[in-house]
């Protein structure tokens, strides 16, 4: 098997994301997660999951029969010493009438997507992706990815966890598919109905915390898992006007907006003119690049958490914008302008001697 198509760190890129760019894209192969003193692997048959295996005792077969009272110790203890390389354990429990074939098939269908949601509440973890033949074992889950990722989100309860996609109250969301859509793909509980209904592109987070009848965290969870499954996404920030009654004059905050667009245009213009010339030079240069950007290090890389680049190059402005909004307003044009600048040196640093560097370096000097 060849080298990794995909990989980097969780806390770079959130699991949810990963899931659904194997599934877009119809990978066959298989994804193996290292940390949590555990490796947990999910294989893929046409952007589709079929297995998951887990390192973790507790994830094993046996265990989880015995967790999920579907055998007793003394049948897993009679079956035990039966197992060999042409009968493995789930074979031997329905050969001495532990399981029938129909008991065994819906409990691995449990394991494995126990195994999945388990991954979701890794905070540190590595990840990577290689292409392959799909697995000797695989099944068919009773659940689709898009509702395997709302389950998994749910079961979040941590604050930070959940602010990891929205991270103030002044994002504006708007819904991605229509209700007749959703209701064919995705299986919502009655708030994240609630919650949905109030997404309407021209909300605020806070107004729909406020219209929800429910308290924040929760409100705030529903969000997360809807955004975490592509059913809303997030459409622009509305700068707070509280801002100004905190002591920072409106013509401060609308000229630090007016340094942020022409920043986001400077610098956005070069990243679109590098892509292209990638594209260019080979069919898997510019994916390469894409992979090499969503595994960057340096500082500030936060202000370009989930920075979607078009593929026409274009940088997506709004969540840029929703990105800085927690800095003071007279500083964000500045923070977003370094961090765009490293982002800029990185792709030309990748590819140096690939591509011409013509037009693109004026980007990096002062603007005059």
């Amino acid at each position: 098997m060849g080298a990794p198509v995909l990989s980097g760190d969780l806390r770079a890129i959130p699991l949810p994301d990963i899931l659904l760019l194997l599934n877009t894209n119809n990978k066959t192969g298989h994804l193996r997660c290292l940390g949590a003193g555990a490796t947990k692997t999910v294989e893929w048959e046409k952007g589709d999951i079929v297995f998951a295996r887990s390192t973790m005792p507790g994830d094993r077969l046996g265990a989880f029969l015995l967790a999920q009272k579907k055998i007793t110790a003394a049948q897993l203890q009679a079956a035990s010493p039966l197992v060999n390389r042409q009968d493995r354990l789930g074979k031997v429990l329905i050969k001495i009438g532990a399981l029938t074939p129909s008991e065994l098939w819906s409990a691995v269908r449990i394991q494995v997507t126990e195994i999945v949601y388990s991954l979701f509440h890794w905070k540190n973890g590595l990840y990577e992706f290689r292409d392959g033949p799909p697995p000797g074992e695989k099944i068919v889950l009773d659940i689709s990815l898009m509702n395997l990722i709302m389950e998994g989100t749910r079961r979040l309860d941590e604050w930070s966890r959940v602010k990891e996609k929205i991270k103030n109250d002044r994002v504006v969301l708007a819904p991605v598919r229509s209700a007749e859509e959703l209701a064919r793909q995705v299986s919502l509980s009655d708030f994240e109905r609630v919650a949905l209904g109030l997404v309407d592109g021209r909300r605020t987070v806070r107004e729909i915390v406020s219209l929800s009848g429910r308290d924040e965290f929760e409100t705030w969870h529903a969000l997360h898992a809807l955004l975490s499954a592509n059913v809303i996404r997030i459409q622009l920030l509305v700068l707070d006007p509280a801002d100004a009654e905190a002591g920072a004059p409106a013509a401060v905050a609308t000229e630090d907006d007016e340094d942020l667009e022409r920043a986001i245009d400077h610098y956005g213009g070069a990243v679109s003119l590098l892509l292209s010339r990638a594209s260019a030079a080979g069919p898997g240069e510019a994916a390469r690049l894409r992979r090499r950007l969503r595994d960057a290090r340096f500082e500030k890389v936060e202000l370009l958490k989930e920075m979607a680049i078009e593929p026409d190059g274009r940088i997506d402005r709004r969540v840029l914008m929703a990105n800085v909004a927690d800095y003071p307003p007279g500083e964000r044009a500045l923070l977003l302008q370094g961090a765009l600048e490293r982002l800029l040196r990185l792709l030309m640093d990748e590819l140096k001697g690939k591509v011409s560097m013509d037009g693109v370096a004026a980007a990096l000097e002062p603007e005059v």
